[in-house]
Formats: C-alpha cells, structure tokens, sequence
C-alpha cells in the first residue's frame, strides 16, 4: 500500500513539475483525451463591424501604438501572455495599413528598506512579473522578435517606457476594493511634490544608466526608435528646470552613442501649448528640439476645449497645437487614445482594471461616440504641416473584451475588436 502511494505521489507530483514547466515557457500539449490547459485555449473571437467613413489620404505618417503592457497576466487571467500575440498582433498592425508600431518596455525603482520618495537610496531595473505578477521588462530574446516581426510586415518599430517608483503590489489589495486609480494618483502627487537638486541630478545619472544599457540592446536587436522619456509615473522637476533641462540634453547625446535611430520625447501637453504644467516653467525647457520624435499624448481635451462639441473641440485643438509647433519651429506626433464611452474626451481614460469601482461599473460602452472621435480627429489633421505623425492608441495584444475577461476593456481607452478600428483601417489605407 505504502509503495503504491509512493508511485501515486511521484507521478502527481511529476504531473505538477511538468505543468508548471509548460505554463512557465507558455508550451501546449498534443491534443489527446486530456484536457486543454488554460493557457492553451482558443483565441478570443474578432468581431465583424460595418462602418461608415469619409476617409481621405493623410500627408502625416501612421503609427500604432500597443496599449501598455508586457509579459503574462495583461487581462488578470494569469494565462495570456504578449509574446505568443507578437505575430497575431503586428499581423493587424500592418493590416490597419500602419507604417510603424510602439511597445512599452517596463522600469522599477527598486528602494532601500524603509525608503521614501525624497531618498536617493534607490536603483532604477527591470521590472519583473514578481513584482505584481504582471509587466515585465523585455527580454533581448524578445527584442528581436519585436524588431524581425515588424521588419517582416514592412513597420518599423520603437519602444517606450514606464517607470513605477512605488511597490506595485499594493495595488493588488487596492484591486479587491475597486479602488486602484485613487492611490495611483496620490502616490504620483506625492512623489512630484519636491525634488531637490541633489535628487534630481542622481535620477538622471541612473535613468541615463539605465537607458544607456538598454539602448546598447535596442541597437543590437534592430528597434529603430526609443524613447528617453519615462511615463506611468515621470518626475516633474519644478524649481530646478534649467538643471532638469540641462541633463536632458546630455542624456539625449550620450544614448546617441549608443543607439543610431531615432529618438523619441514625450511633452507635456501643458507645459507645451501654455509654457507651464502645475509649478513647473516649461520656457525654460528646449530639450525636446534635440529630439526626432516629439509626441503629445491625447486621452481628453484640455479644460478650455470641453465647452465644444467633440468635433469642434478636436479641431480647435489640432489647430493650435500646430500653430505652437510652428512657433516652436518642431514637429509633433500626436498619441491619440479617446475611451469608447459617452462623452470621454470631457472626462479622461478609466483604470479598467478597478473592475469592482462604481466609477467603472455604472460606465457603458458607447462605440459610436469613440467612432466619432477619431473620425473627427482624421479630419480635421488636413493642411496641418506642423504636426508630422499619427500615433493611434491603445492596441491590446489579442481580441479579448469583457465580460470574457475581468477588465471593462468595452470602455476603455482602446479600439482592436471595436468599430473605431474599421474607421481607422479605412483611413491609414487611403
């Protein structure tokens, strides 16, 4: 009896090993009487839309950009992954008729015990799945699978960043509570309340180390673009701009050492058009001229705007972030990521993965509405020759929406599997 428990337990616990080894290297069975394994099953079903456009060709270039992720667990199933949707997902890219496409690599401050926001005691990494079981830095082994499936397609391809300064898991517990937006945005304003000096020239060192690292990887893998502006969690260098600035532009000539594409800056859609963002004094800012790429991110009109009709408020906007470009003597890319819901571009993106909060739950789709958004964004790009570059965003991995998955992807700030993807097909292709 013994011996047999013992075979019982050896071959149990073989079954668990071997399990665990093909969930871990993301390999399926072959079919057999077993059963399938989670992370094994069908892809999620894309839908059909039929759209109407009055659709025009486009002088600016047409990007995509990926929605933020990487690695396992996106849509909080634990069993998708990014990497095995490269091909799948570049294969759409291409078919929206994009010329290029962007994806997020991932950063952590990784802290002393018992560190605060104002310490130097601190080191910039790789974040990793652990972390909070979800993005991950990206490996080199999937840098060049990033860059041969988009030189494949005929896109070129960059990488962005986010940085998180904070112990990610404490946003799983705030997840149980539907409550994951209010302490992302006062872990933010608490970490841009005041940075000194001191703080901000060790930043920059290490964020130059960093960048520096991983652009040398960029290089060797084929990206043709990158980014050295963090977001998710940037810092604001308020009170020390001329310095902040100064740095910038030796960190932007230092990663030109190492990486030969180009290279891409985010501004602040505040400090650019009104040469202020809260207390931070955006004339003294020239860093981003030094820059091939220089991108405005999109997810709603600035306040002055929402007293319009969306259409007129999209076009009076475009028109006035040329004008500033003309001043300026740049060219903009514009991220444009409107949410699927009534009236978004007045009221901004949602943290879908707070599937518990009322502020989600009582929100319906509305894809007409985003319909609309983008069309009157295309249209109203015409005879614009300051602004360079279309990014549109957010494009998930696969074709998944709720309630299939946890997270209310129906309203969110994302188009693939909606009916705006079929407007902008029809827009990029003309």
């Amino acid at each position: 009896m013994k011996k047999v428990l013992k075979i019982v337990s050896i071959a149990i616990g073989a079954m668990i090993i071997i399990s665990a080894l093909m969930f871990a290297t993301d390999t399926c069975p072959p079919k057999g009487p077993w059963p399938t394994p989670p992370w094994c099953s069908a892809s999620p079903a894309r839908n059909s839309y039929s759209v109407s456009t009055n659709a025009v060709k486009l002088s600016q270039t047409k990007a995509v950009s990926m929605s933020d992720t990487w690695g396992r667990n996106y849509n909080m199933g634990m069993f998708e992954t990014t990497q095995k949707n490269i091909s799948s997902s570049f294969d759409r890219v291409a078919e929206l008729g994009a010329k290029e496409v962007y994806v997020n690599d991932f950063h952590l401050a990784k802290f002393g015990k018992g560190s605060d926001f104002t310490t130097t005691d601190y080191e910039i990494v790789g974040d990793t799945f652990w972390n909070d079981f979800r993005d991950e830095e990206i490996s080199t082994k999937d840098l060049k699978k990033l860059a041969d499936g988009a030189h494949s397609r005929g896109l070129k391809i960059g990488i962005k960043h986010n940085i998180s300064f904070v112990d990610m898991r404490k946003y799983i517990k705030a997840g149980l509570s539907g409550d994951i937006q209010t302490g992302v945005v006062s872990d933010y304003e608490k970490f841009n309340t005041s940075h000194s000096e001191e703080w901000i020239k060790d930043y920059f060192a290490k964020w130059q180390t960093r960048l520096i690292e991983r652009g040398s990887l960029y290089q060797s893998a084929g990206i043709d673009t990158m980014s050295i502006s963090p977001t998710w969690m940037e810092p604001i260098f308020a009170g020390h701009e001329a310095l902040a600035n100064s740095l910038q532009n030796e960190l932007i000539r230092n990663v030109r050492e190492v990486f030969r594409g180009q290279i891409y800056a985010e501004v602040n859609r505040y400090g650019f058009m009104e040469n202020i963002n809260g207390k931070e004094d955006w004339t003294k800012y020239d860093f981003f001229t030094n820059a091939d790429v220089i991108e405005i991110r999109v997810y709603d009109l600035p306040e002055k705007y929402r007293g319009l009709d969306a259409k007129t408020g999209i076009y009076r906007y475009l028109q006035d972030l040329n004008s500033k470009a003309g001043e300026k003597k740049v060219k903009l890319t514009i991220f444009f990521a409107p949410s699927s819901y009534t009236n978004s571009l007045n009221k901004g993106a949602l943290e879908v993965l707070d599937s518990r909060s009322e502020g989600v739950i009582n929100v319906s789709a509305d894809y007409q509405y985003q319909n609309g958004a983008f069309e009157a964004f295309f249209a109203s790009l015409a005879g614009l020759s300051n602004i360079e570059r279309i990014d549109v965003a957010n494009y998930p991995w696969d074709d998944s929406l709720d309630p299939e998955v946890k997270p209310k992807l129906s309203v969110a700030c994302t188009f693939r599997n909606k009916p705006a993807e079929e407007i902008i097909k029809s827009w990029f292709n003309k």
